[in-house]
């Protein structure tokens, strides 16, 4: 998709970013191999090494379904969202999350607006989510109500998860 030379500046680009003092926050499709990798380790330690298996969804990097952010402050990737697209103008938030040394300082919810936002550009209607007991304050901060996921390909969920959504 990118050529050798556009891949090779990532580096470049960076290290003017640290030598600059550039901390603004910047939400990128994954696109690049260190963005690739990003997304890799963020499901693996956040979500996967939880249940003790391998990643089993690596496929959904190479679907047109399913889309991919990283979420930069400055030069460092400091969160990571995943999404799906369904039919019928709705949209599922599979995975979202911002690294341990980050929390709680309002990365989660920019991250969370900003990806809503994109969906609302793409015209996607409605989004859903299968939320931990953990994290459902969060969401119902954002308006997220009792919703089905109504998930159009059956994956199988966590009983313990709560079905939220909101309309965008």
């Amino acid at each position: 998709m990118f050529s050798h030379y556009t891949l090779g500046k990532n580096d470049f680009i960076r290290k003017i970013l640290q030598q600059l003092g550039f901390d603004r926050l910047r939400l990128m499709h994954c696109t690049h191999y260190t963005e690739w990798e990003a997304a890799k380790i963020f499901r693996q330690k956040y979500f996967f090494d939880k249940v003790a298996i391998a990643d089993p969804y690596t496929w959904t990097f190479n679907h047109s379904d399913h889309v991919h952010f990283v979420l930069y402050k400055g030069s460092e990737i400091i969160g990571y969202a995943h999404l799906q697209k369904w039919p019928k103008c709705r949209a599922a938030m599979r995975i979202i999350v911002i690294n341990e040394d980050n929390r709680g300082k309002g990365f989660g919810s920019y991250l969370l607006e900003q990806c809503e936002k994109w969906l609302r550009m793409q015209g996607i209607k409605s989004i859903h989510i299968e939320a931990s007991p953990e994290a459902e304050t969060f969401y119902r901060h954002f308006e997220y109500v009792d919703m089905p996921f109504n998930d159009p390909g059956n994956y199988p969920s966590d009983s313990e998860d709560i079905q939220l959504g909101k309309i965008l």
